[in-house]
């Protein structure tokens, strides 16, 4: 068995790694037992509320403080509900709604249920925002496309979260929004002028910042006009001087994923977390993907030998260590109770044009997106479920289907992400070359280029937005 030394207990309690399975592997229990910070926790953990809070429990007997973080983004990304879709919207329909209190009550409903399982910090709500239409990483994930209108509903996301007892975490700072690289994949760099790009994407991390915002998630990327050397998440200038000292934040800075294919991945994991602390960040996040052992027993050597070398002193570690160490015990509120939230507002801020009802209880369905991003991961979509639950008979059909194109019945046909898949948007133009009367709905972030006569564009593929929109086209539900 691994033996911690004080030096290793003060190193590892900045680490959040994951790991696979509803079960705690041998391998990490050591680490538990000795000051481990945090666990981060992901789809192959939470097949079910019930296993999810058993497993948080599990794992709080090691260390009653850790923190038990969680990918919980509400819409599309999320790690709860990977199996049926989430029950609460995306951030994008809530921005296109503009109800504030809507957002309010959607995340104080979401952080209840956080803090009833056991979880005391969430990677929510998205900060960023979404300046270049086809940015392939963000889309319904951020409010919309002004700072203002995502400042107003980020500090309402992070006011719900936090009045529920669980730490809302901002992301992607300084903002990931003007990029057209995924930085799973690659290094953005962003070339703004600073005067610009604080007009533009600062301002919902500053307002949620002044409003206390629990933590920030610092991004893979390089914003020249603030450090045109270093990505964010690397950059004491960034981390240091602008969000420490110009910004005032004097919460938990949180990296983006270390393993990512913008710092290098796997490969350079251990240079990036050293680097990582001294730009500043208390707490380093590791994917879940991999051999997480040796991940976290490569990081631990690479920051003990940088320790013992002098490029790091136990003083700046020990100042590093002490917001996750003491983060739970500050992130705690009374009980309080949140009324159900109406999430049939959510119609005032769906699109909807031509004739969409269903005329007859008989449809041809057919469902088809692009591959999902790495942040949302492989999540169930589209509206069979709630068709289903809605009495509607429906047969499943493939996109070049020559049953459901020659067919009388009625065709409805749910797709999201074409913007960012050429052949998806062909297929989707020959259907309506097909089938013009067909009713579509875009569930992603919205395909402009596409625009048939009869469609919805619902800005999200959740579980709550699918049945929203199944409540309209059976005629349910009145559009706005």
């Amino acid at each position: 068995m691994k033996r911690f030394d004080a030096d290793d207990q003060l190193i590892i309690s900045t680490f959040s790694p994951g790991f696979g399975g509803t079960s705690i592997p041998e391998w990490i229990k050591p680490w538990l037992d000795n000051g481990l910070g945090s666990i981060t926790l992901f789809g192959s953990n939470t097949p079910t509320l019930e296993s999810t809070g058993q497993l948080i429990q599990e794992l709080r007997t090691y260390n009653p403080d850790l923190v038990i973080a969680i990918d919980e983004e509400g819409g599309d990304v999320t790690r709860l509900f990977v199996r049926e879709g989430s029950r609460f919207p995306t951030p994008a329909l809530l921005g296109k709604c503009d109800d504030e209190e809507l957002t309010y009550s959607s995340y104080h409903s979401m952080g209840m249920l956080l803090r009833e399982l056991g979880v005391n910090l969430t990677y929510a709500p998205v900060a960023d925002v979404v300046a270049v239409h086809n940015n392939p990483i963000v889309g319904v994930r951020s409010f919309g496309t002004t700072a203002d209108l995502v400042s107003r509903h980020v500090v309402q996301a992070v006011a719900g979260l936090q009045e529920a007892g669980v730490g809302a975490c901002i992301k992607h700072f300084p903002g990931h929004g003007a990029v057209v690289e995924d930085s799973h994949h690659s290094l953005p760099h962003i070339k703004m002028s600073k005067a610009e790009y604080e007009a533009g994407h600062i301002s919902p991390f500053k307002n949620a910042i002044e409003r206390g915002v629990s933590a920030v998630m610092v991004g893979h990327l390089v914003v020249d006009s603030l450090d045109n050397d270093n990505a964010a998440s690397l950059s004491p200038k960034i981390q240091g001087q602008y969000l420490r000292g110009a910004l005032g934040f004097r919460g938990l800075i949180v990296t983006d994923a270390l393993d990512m294919g913008a710092l290098g991945g796997v490969p350079r994991i251990q240079e990036s977390a050293l680097q990582a602390l001294l730009a500043g960040s208390n707490m380093l996040c590791f994917s879940g993907l991999g051999d997480q052992s040796q991940i976290v027993e490569a990081s631990l050597l690479r920051i003990k030998d940088a320790l013992i070398a002098g490029e790091i002193t136990s003083d700046s570690l020990e100042t590093l260590a002490r917001p996750v160490r003491e983060f739970s015990g500050k992130n705690r509120a009374g009980l309080t109770k949140v009324s159900k939230v109406d999430f049939n507002k959510l119609v005032s801020g769906m699109q909807v044009s031509g004739q969409i009802n269903l005329t007859s209880p008989d449809i041809n369905l057919i469902e088809i997106g692009t591959r999902p991003t790495i942040a949302a991961g492989d999540v169930s979509w589209g509206i069979h479920r709630e068709l289903r639950a809605a009495g509607v008979r429906f047969e499943i059909h493939a996109s070049d289907s020559e049953g459901a194109l020659k067919s009388d019945r009625q065709l409805v046909v749910a797709f999201r992400d074409a913007y960012r898949d050429s052949q998806l948007l062909a297929t989707l133009q020959n259907l309506q070359k097909r089938k013009p009367d067909a009713i579509f709905i875009d569930m992603g972030w919205p395909t402009l280029e596409f625009a048939p006569q009869n469609l919805i564009r619902a800005y999200g593929s959740s579980a709550i937005v699918s049945r929203v929109v199944v409540s309209i086209i059976t005629g349910q539900l009145a559009t706005a």
